[in-house]
């Protein structure tokens, strides 16, 4: 679950300036590593082995030859499809089959790595709370905000309610009056994004329980949550926009709500009839 090269990916936006090109460099080639000294690596990304040493010293790795252990062991047990993860500059200067290979290649590769970050415990317990709680708040910005919409409208096809709004203050109202019978359910990719922060702060505040999908690692709104559901680091914090991280929520969001309908299927299924029926009658007999 926690190869080097995902470490890497999870941490490269706290680098300095020199260690992230160190960071880059690896995820870029981890192959060049490999077969070099640390002057000989240094050399080839036009960095100095002091700098490569400090990278090492911030990974906690004892050293250099410790981070070429770590990344031949990562290459050997295929942990992540080496190459397949290419930093966000490079991806203007390909062509349209280039584009088109590398945005299927990270898809299929950020599906495989996230299976490996799924908990069927933490998945479980995340279902039983949502079947349990009284009033449910979803919330996400941007991207991670279509995704909470999409859990919203899969929860409520299925007699699930629960609310997901735009607006961040009524939804900080909507918290202050919640208890230990209520839940929150935060989308984030950083884990850092400061209005679902403020929406997660209350909610622990009043005892509420909180689901946090984020990627995986420490960050702010994972730490605060009853109940973490990581994916894998597949994106800088910084980017040109989401898209295989916005996947792997999709993913996730899925595969709770197969796990809702499996739990309770005639209710369910029941429920999706029903609410299938109206939508495609308007809500008038036939």
């Amino acid at each position: 679950m926690n190869g080097i090269l995902l470490k890497i990916m999870n941490n490269r936006d706290y680098f300095s300036s020199k260690e992230l090109e160190v960071a880059n460099a690896i995820i870029r080639d981890p192959g060049l590593l490999l077969s070099s000294t640390i002057i000989e690596y240094a050399e080839h990304i036009k960095t100095s082995p002091a700098t490569v040493t400090r990278f090492c010293k911030r990974m906690n790795i004892s050293g250099f030859q410790e981070l070429k252990l770590l990344i031949a062991r990562a290459a050997k047990d295929e942990e992540v499809n080496i190459g397949s993860i290419e930093s966000d500059e490079s991806k203007s200067m390909e062509t349209t089959d280039g584009i088109i290979s590398n945005v299927m290649n990270n898809a299929i590769s950020s599906i495989h790595n996230l299976n490996k970050f799924l908990n069927n415990d933490t998945l479980e317990s995340v279902v039983s709370a949502i079947k349990n709680s009284r009033h449910i708040l979803i919330c996400g910005v941007g991207a991670s905000g279509v995704v909470a919409k999409d859990f919203h409208q899969k929860l409520v096809r299925i007699g699930i309610l629960s609310n997901c709004d735009d607006d961040f203050d009524l939804a900080k109202v909507q918290v202050t009056s919640f208890d230990s019978r209520d839940l929150v359910i935060a989308f984030s990719y950083s884990g850092m994004k400061s209005e679902i922060k403020s929406i997660v702060s209350i909610a622990k505040e009043k005892g509420a329980t909180v689901i946090a999908i984020t990627r995986a690692g420490s960050n702010p709104i994972a730490n605060s949550a009853n109940y973490h559901i990581p994916v894998a680091p597949s994106e800088a914090i910084f980017r040109d926009g989401a898209t295989v991280s916005r996947l792997q929520m999709l993913i996730v969001v899925d595969i709770l709500y197969q796990m809702l309908i499996n739990s309770n299927s005639t209710s369910a299924l029941a429920t999706l009839k029903e609410t299938w029926r109206n939508v495609a009658s308007g809500g008038k007999d036939e």
